[in-house]
């Protein structure tokens, strides 16, 4: 009677720990994702708009159409059983504000998920998907994004700094305790202001991870893959 126990456990310790996975990935796109299209035209407020912020997000490095990087994911299980893959691949950035990472090879409980590609934070996207409140956070902002249409994610809050860039987020999810946290480093590369390193803590049911990203050798400005055209349906284009 324990063999289908153990094994039952063994299913659901791969299940969280692939969500786990997909939720260190997706974090790994989204300061890319942020870079966006044609941002809508701002005008000076004392008291920013969601709009005004919005423009400064998707104004950045204008002159910026896509990228390739070498990115190194390493996530590291903190509680049992302290699985700690550390995946290569490459990052694909693109307009407007799509990313994919392609991974060369994952371990066996990772489901042979090599490729994660949306944009899901086009921060065009945005006003569609959440209804959003706005905090001034001296020197920047805290948007406060709730979900119009319900998902695994219940909430998110995205730190953005008077430059638009975006050092911090976190994903807060329906299930309690579930929560994502990610932080950003941007750095100066070829005249481009990028995200070369990341740094996120995942709590995903009894799955506790800390995960480390860091992208090099960028180049910019080339032809990249591109993901799979969204979904027309609301619910999917907010998911992917």
């Amino acid at each position: 009677m324990m063999k289908p126990i153990v094994t039952m456990r063994g299913v659901q310790t791969r299940r969280l720990l692939l969500l786990a996975f997909v939720a260190c990935v997706a974090a790994s796109i989204i300061a890319t994702a942020a870079i966006a299209r044609i941002a809508p035209e701002a005008t000076a407020t004392k008291d920013p708009t969601v709009d005004s912020i919005i423009a400064t997000v998707v104004g950045r490095e204008p002159t910026m159409t896509s990228y390739a990087a070498h990115a190194v994911l390493d996530i590291r299980q903190t509680n049992f059983p302290y699985l700690h893959p550390v995946l290569n691949g490459m990052q694909y950035y693109s307009r407007p504000g799509l990313t994919i990472v392609d991974l060369e090879h994952v371990p066996w409980y990772l489901n042979g998920i090599t490729k994660i590609e949306g944009a899901t934070l086009d921060a065009n996207r945005w006003p569609h998907c959440y209804t959003i409140a706005v905090e001034s956070k001296n020197p920047g902002y805290l948007l406060h994004m709730v979900r119009k249409i319900r998902g695994e994610v219940d909430h998110i809050d995205v730190t953005i700094a008077a430059s638009g860039e975006i050092p911090h987020i976190e994903w807060f999810y329906h299930n309690a305790g579930a929560h994502v946290v990610l932080d950003q480093l941007y750095q100066s590369v070829n005249g481009f202001r990028v995200v070369t390193k990341q740094v996120s803590q995942i709590t995903l049911h009894h799955i506790h991870a800390l995960g480390t990203s860091s992208f090099t050798d960028f180049n910019f400005n080339l032809p990249v893959p591109t993901p799979t055209p969204t979904p027309s349906e609301p619910l999917r284009q907010c998911d992917n």
